[in-house]
């Protein structure tokens, strides 16, 4: 149960990132101002998903609490019956709750840009569907996630042509469903990595003192068997390092010469799934060979630099 805990931390077999904890604090609607928007996120620090989401919050300067979850015991979520993170709880009147990481994006993305619905409203547009897994497990996926609930005016103002919603879309979803999967084999490559990475794991995540110490040797050599499996699940190379290189580098021809983000001058949408994505992986052997051997760093370095401008 304690591997499993520490897997589902890394969000399905992905890799770290820094975030502080913080306690959740409790409004009641009469307390916010009008038109605020109150956030709380639930979280395991070291879920990608996680992290696309804090990405996309600090970028807008929107303030929100954390409150880490323990990936073992779950008590922090256990008023939701979805049991994933990250949960955002919004609070624009009336309190929400808000799943899956890019449904999130999308409805909070679409509440800023436009005021003409309530959030409410926004997140019936992302309807729950259930589905089956080539494993054979149902699982819920939302309809439309990738999209922004904007009127034509709204949609000419963010997307000037067609194809730049287009290239966004493609590139959000190429992050949920291709790159997300690379960091689990990557971080988890050798023996060595696993232990790193639990290392990392225990003293960033919520886990108690035999929790930890439990986690981090018998979850390092779980998720080194298991990042084998996920290999070939995903049909990855023998050198898995060679399929996250490959990965950068087409992002970076994506986004191309003539852009210092694929959004323009500014981040979109993809940039800041993308972004993180990769960035579970600071501090990791993984994120440093990938720094040296792609073309991916300056463009990161970028995002670095524009989300402390304009971040909380």
């Amino acid at each position: 149960r304690l591997v499993l805990g520490a897997a589902f931390a890394l969000g399905g077999g992905a890799g770290l990132c820094l975030a502080a904890r913080q306690r959740l604090r409790e409004h009641s609607a009469a307390e916010l101002p009008a038109g605020s928007l109150q956030l709380t996120l639930y979280q395991y620090k070291t879920c990608p998903f996680c992290s696309k989401v804090r990405a996309f919050l600090d970028y807008h300067g929107l303030p929100y609490e954390i409150v880490e979850v323990n990936p073992i015991m779950r008590k922090e979520i256990k008023f939701s019956s979805y049991r994933k993170v990250p949960i955002l709880l919004a609070n624009a009147g009336s309190p929400l709750q808000l799943n899956d990481s890019s449904v999130i994006i999308s409805a909070i993305k679409t509440y800023l840009i436009s005021r003409r619905n309530s959030l409410e409203e926004i997140v019936s547009f992302y309807p729950p569907v259930k589905t089956v897994t080539e494993q054979g497990k149902e699982v819920f996926e939302y309809e439309n996630k990738y999209w922004l609930m904007l009127d034509e005016k709204e949609t000419k103002r963010v997307y000037p042509v067609k194809e730049v919603r287009v290239e966004e879309m493609k590139w959000r979803k190429w992050a949920d469903d291709w790159l997300v999967h690379l960091i689990s084999p990557n971080v988890y490559r050798t023996p060595k990595e696993a232990l790193a990475s639990f290392d990392y794991i225990v003293r960033e995540g919520k886990f108690g003192t035999l929790e930890g110490l439990f986690a981090k040797y018998l979850g390092a050599v779980a998720m080194f068997f298991i990042s084998k499996r996920l290999k070939k699940r995903h049909h990855l190379r023998d050198d898995v390092r060679q399929d996250l290189y490959e990965a950068a580098n087409e992002w970076v021809k994506a986004v191309g010469k003539n852009r210092l983000f694929m959004g323009g001058n500014q981040p979109n949408l993809a940039d800041l799934a993308v972004y993180g994505v990769l960035r579970v992986m600071e501090g990791l052997e993984a994120f440093d060979d990938m720094m040296v051997h792609t073309k991916i760093q300056p463009w990161y370095q970028r995002m670095e630099a524009v989300i402390q401008n304009t971040g909380v």
